[in-house]
């Protein structure tokens, strides 16, 4: 808007095609200073008193005798910058326009413009006025014959009120432009805010005093898991119900959340475990607006991961340390027994055979001989033992021990040998291979006193950069895949966590070193391999080894995923994975191959989510075999019940042979064994999803 002009606006248009009558308003408007210094002389010699001129205001006043002319009038003040402020106006002026339609007119070109309409009959009703007019502030009548008080009061008061109109929309406008530069500025700054709290890995929400959720991030409602619209309802009571049902602890997890609404103004600091095995830190920080304290900010960051790494970096390092003090000590044992066994000998060899001294002599050799063998089980798992790596054929070396399978077994186990067609070649020591073999074998065989079954294959198996991070000791490359597999008791998470540690058996007494898996453990991470363990309680175990292919020429590492060169598809997946990281995983890679997908954490919340009526078809289930609440193969029959068409894939950290050999799935079905690749991953929904299609 441009500036106001500094003076005010005294500019007035009479219309009336009566001369007169503007005669009469020039006199009123803009009179003649007649008072001249004679007259004011002689008026205070009459009078005694001094001379008092009274200054009015003096109108700018231009006449128009017609309508129409004083549109034009009023068309040029406009353009010319220098707009009327009010006009009078006749009510008749035949032959053209009447007082009412030029007002009109008037007020197409200039709606600010105030008029008074003057007359002496009542051509028009107010009704009939207002209704060619509306009803509008800048309008008003003035009876003739009008006293000319009354018509200067008029023109002062109208002027007046088109000024003040004019300066009050110039602070409106004012006030609209600094009202729209802050609302830009806000509007940055929550825009700023809000990039922000979505760049962060971690999950934010904010809360008032009394609980009620005010503002989140998405990867708090992605974290949580939240139903649809709960958040939206903004139900403080609603959401703690929902997250504290998902907790290990809610007791303790409720206590804490009165204290912290009780003490809003203080900072808090927790760490929260949830049922599907993830662990979150809990940082909450008091929100202040002028000093005062109106929330709280609770910032959750997912330690899952780095949780994982630090235990199993602990135990590596305790196993490390282990090995080195048990080598260390085996190292220098085994220089003793060597002069003990030679000793031995030598008092046999100078002995005569009737000597009753030959059998003690004797004995001592076998005691010395019986630990040798453990020393050489200690230098093994403190991998301080020297050993002589060739090529080896896995294959092959099973296949000659597999009399010796058939008789530790017994007549009550069902042993049966599954090698890989084209298996790779290794580079390792034979003796020591075949020794983990053996000892893998025995715990089998202790872990099914009552009889079952014993499984052994072999696979080329490959880890790209993505996948290898679940077996810290491995690169990304080709590797032999071991397996060995028994429907015994199985281990719990807690015998797991400790199996590989020299000592520790679950064995009575008297009944075994705690050796055994140790050893295996050195000797295998000395060939430059990794071995690992899945297992569930009554569910049996199965032992994978990992170890490098042998090539004579130089192995290339695996590149990295593109998905852009896999197999793709549109499909709608439903993917059910009970590890919170892998689940994740292997979402982001599905939707990366174009699937829309559809994640649950075990089968029953599966089975909820497909059952809900906006989710449509659903094309593929992708299940793991073992799950806690629902195995993978109940949720697979109750979805091809109620959903015939639905194609279903398995996957699973043991093998297909040793699921099928126990039972738990039916020969036939498709499973896509653990670890798998992005690659194998691809081909294999392809697979399974083209099946019939052909």
């Amino acid at each position: 808007m441009p500036n106001l002009p500094a003076d005010k606006n005294l500019r007035i248009l009479i219309i009336d095609d009566n001369h007169a009558i503007h005669d009469d308003f020039r006199k009123i408007l803009s009179p003649a200073i007649t008072t001249s210094a004679a007259m004011d002389d002689t008026e205070t010699a009459l009078f005694g008193l001094p001379t008092v001129t009274v200054r009015q205001t003096s109108f700018e006043v231009d006449s128009a005798y017609q309508g129409q002319e004083g549109g034009l009038l009023v068309q040029k003040a406009l353009e010319a910058g220098r707009p009327y402020a009010m006009a009078f106006v006749d009510i008749r002026m035949p032959p053209g326009w009447d007082g009412v339609e030029t007002s009109r007119k008037i007020w197409e070109l200039d709606p600010e413009m105030q008029i008074v309409l003057c007359t002496a009959y009542s051509d028009y009703s107010w009704d009939e006025m207002f209704e060619k007019l509306g009803y509008r502030d800048g309008l008003l009548i003035l009876k003739k014959p009008f006293d000319t008080v009354e018509a200067l009061q008029l023109a002062q008061a109208l002027t007046q009120k088109w000024w003040l109109h004019r300066q009050s929309r110039q602070k409106m406008g004012d006030l609209e432009n600094m009202v729209a530069q802050r609302t830009q500025e806000l509007a940055k700054s929550l825009s700023l805010l809000n990039a922000t709290l979505e760049s962060t890995a971690d999950s934010i929400v904010v809360v008032d005093l009394s609980g009620k959720i005010v503002s989140y991030n998405t990867k708090f409602a992605d974290s949580w898991q939240f139903p649809a619209g709960m958040l939206d309802r903004r139900d403080a009571a609603e959401t703690r119900t929902y997250t504290t049902g998902q907790l290990k602890d809610p007791v303790i997890f409720s206590r804490r959340n009165e204290e912290i609404q009780a003490n809003p103004a203080v900072e808090f600091f927790d760490v929260i475990e949830l049922k599907d095995g993830r662990t979150f830190e809990r940082y909450v920080f008091p929100q202040r607006i002028n000093g005062k304290c109106v929330g709280t900010v609770i910032n959750w960051r997912d330690i899952t991961v780095r949780k994982r790494l630090e235990a199993q970096l602990i135990q590596s390092q305790k196993l490390e340390i282990v090995g080195r003090l048990a080598g260390g000590i085996a190292h220098e044992f085994n220089s003793i027994l060597t002069a003990i066994i030679g000793q031995s000998e030598l008092l046999l060899g100078d002995l005569p055979a009737w000597s009753p001294l030959v059998k003690n002599a004797t004995e001592i050799n076998k005691a010395a001989s019986r630990a040798a063998t453990l020393t050489r089980q200690l230098l093994a798992y403190g991998r301080k033992q020297t050993l002589q790596p060739e090529s080896l054929d896995l294959n092959r070396i099973i296949k000659d021990m597999e009399g010796g399978f058939h008789h530790l077994m017994g007549a009550d186990v069902d042993t049966q040998i599954v090698p890989a067609q084209g298996l790779k070649a290794v580079k390792a020591d034979a003796g020591q291979i075949e020794q983990v073999i053996m000892n893998l074998a025995i715990n089998c065989r202790d872990a099914m006193p009552n009889g079952g079954k014993f499984m052994l294959e072999t696979a080329n198996v490959s880890f790209d950069q993505e996948t290898v991070g679940r077996y810290p000791e491995l690169k990304p490359g080709d590797y032999v895949m071991l397996a060995i597999t028994d429907t015994g008791t199985g281990m719990s998470a807690e015998v797991k966590a400790h199996m590989f540690e020299p000592f520790f058996s679950t064995k009575a007494t008297g009944q075994g070193t705690g050796l055994g898996l140790s050893t295996c453990y050195g000797i295998i991470k000395q060939s430059g391999g990794h071995i690992s363990v899945y297992s569930e309680p009554a569910r049996g175990t199965t032992f994978k080894i990992y170890l490098p292919q042998f090539e004579p020429e130089a192995q290339t590492s695996i590149g990295r995923l593109n998905s852009s060169d896999l197999p793709r598809g549109t499909e709608t997946i439903l993917l059910v994975e009970d590890d919170p990281a892998l689940r994740e995983m292997e979402a982001i890679l599905l939707g990366q191959l174009g699937y829309k997908v559809l994640a649950a954490a075990n089968g029953i919340e599966a089975l909820s989510l497909k059952q809900q009526p906006d989710i449509g078809h659903v094309d593929l289930l992708f299940t793991d075999v073992v799950m806690p609440q629902m195995s993978g193969k109940e949720l697979a029959d109750r979805v091809h019940a109620l959903y015939p068409h639905t194609r279903i894939l398995f996957t699973s950290a043991y093998t297909e042979n040793a699921i099928v050999h126990q039972g738990v799935l039916n020969k036939g079905m498709a499973l896509l064994q653990k670890p798998f690749t992005p690659s194998s991953l691809a081909h294999k929904l392809r697979e399974v999803l083209d099946q019939g299609n052909a």
